[in-house]
């Protein structure tokens, strides 16, 4: 059994009925809206801090779409391989153990509007019922995105894997894991520092993996108040989303020391957007490609101080393990 909490997709819900999740996306005066700590957040004046109301579609995406016709399974093999490479860019992962046997990984994604182009890319590309023609696939992608904007905030996906599930595990054996979410600030170049404005609960837990993974969502504001300025938190000198956390406690040990992860957000000067062709998989079942309820687990060599991860399948997974997070079936 594993504890993964798709949240998202309420979000996503909430904010296509038109309610205003944050006061101040409603009013010119901003307030602090925090729940988690007394930072004083903003609406920042410019569209280009939202990152999902100031998407554009990515040529890559529109060009596989536009190739399912020709050829339908290389069109998905691309669409997968793409959301697994762009998995793989937005999330940086730590490893934490004590000894062999007790070793936990936590992942942070950080949800780019690319990396959400290749989830629905991927989501219609392998629904069987879907038909939609370039303009309809746009209007998907758009609604998609002013659903996120809505939220007025930069959100990520954290996720804490183990190669050791044991689910007959009691209450002397568990594996348990505590994350100070709270305390976990992203950080830009210039020094703006923002902690959670709202996380899922069970990420402020002692979480027991011995289970199964456990996943949540994390989102930070757009922009905080300093001096009566509202300042924007990934602003035009931020080239790396440092997120970090002054301690990981595993099981019964002391607390480690601080943690940090580095997610490369923009280019320095351009970016490359030459993506080399994929080597296609003549045996590739593309009716597998669906989203995963669970992540990959990882694999753990502590002596050799390696992963022996198959890690384009590890990434790929992971990929649609995200997919899962972001867009879900509704059971209602």
């Amino acid at each position: 059994m594993s504890f993964l909490i798709p949240s998202l997709n309420r979000f996503l819900i909430n904010a296509s009925l038109g309610i205003c999740l944050l006061v101040t996306a409603c009013g010119a005066t901003p307030v602090n809206v925090s729940v988690l700590s007394s930072q004083a957040t903003c609406i920042p004046p410019i569209p280009t801090a939202n990152p999902y109301l100031n998407h554009i579609l990515s040529p890559d995406v529109a060009i596989t779409y536009s190739n399912r016709l020709a050829n339908p399974v290389a069109a998905k093999q691309e669409a997968l391989s793409q959301l697994g490479k762009n998995t793989q860019h937005w999330s940086d992962q730590i490893n934490v153990a004590t000894d062999d046997a007790h070793m936990v990984r936590i992942m942070i994604t950080y949800l780019d509007p690319v990396l959400i182009q290749y989830i629905v890319l991927n989501n219609i590309l392998n629904d069987p019922l879907n038909s939609l023609d370039p303009t309809n696939f746009n209007n998907a992608l758009n609604t998609t995105m002013q659903k996120l904007s809505n939220r007025n905030e930069l959100l990520f996906v954290v996720t804490i894997l183990s190669p050791f599930y044991n689910e007959q595990a009691y209450n002397g054996t568990v594996l348990t894991v505590r994350l100070p979410i709270e305390q976990l600030e992203l950080v830009s170049a210039s020094d703006v520092r923002a902690t959670p404005v709202h996380e899922d609960h069970i990420l402020d837990e002692n979480m027991d993996i011995t289970h199964g993974p456990i996943s949540g969502i994390v989102g930070y504001p757009l922009a905080v108040l300093n001096q009566s300025q509202c300042i924007p938190v990934a602003d035009d000198y931020t080239t790396m989303l440092t997120l970090d956390v002054p301690s990981i406690t595993l099981g019964s040990n002391p607390p480690s020391v601080a943690r940090f992860w580095h997610i490369p957000y923009q280019p320095l000067v351009m970016e490359n957007n030459n993506h080399p062709t994929p080597t296609h998989d003549p045996y590739y079942d593309s009716n597998a490609v669906t989203p995963l309820s669970t992540p990959p687990t990882p694999n753990w060599k502590p002596n050799a101080q390696s992963d022996d991860t198959d890690w384009t399948t590890y990434w790929n997974d992971m990929g649609r393990y995200i997919w899962n997070v972001v867009i879900a079936e509704s059971h209602h």
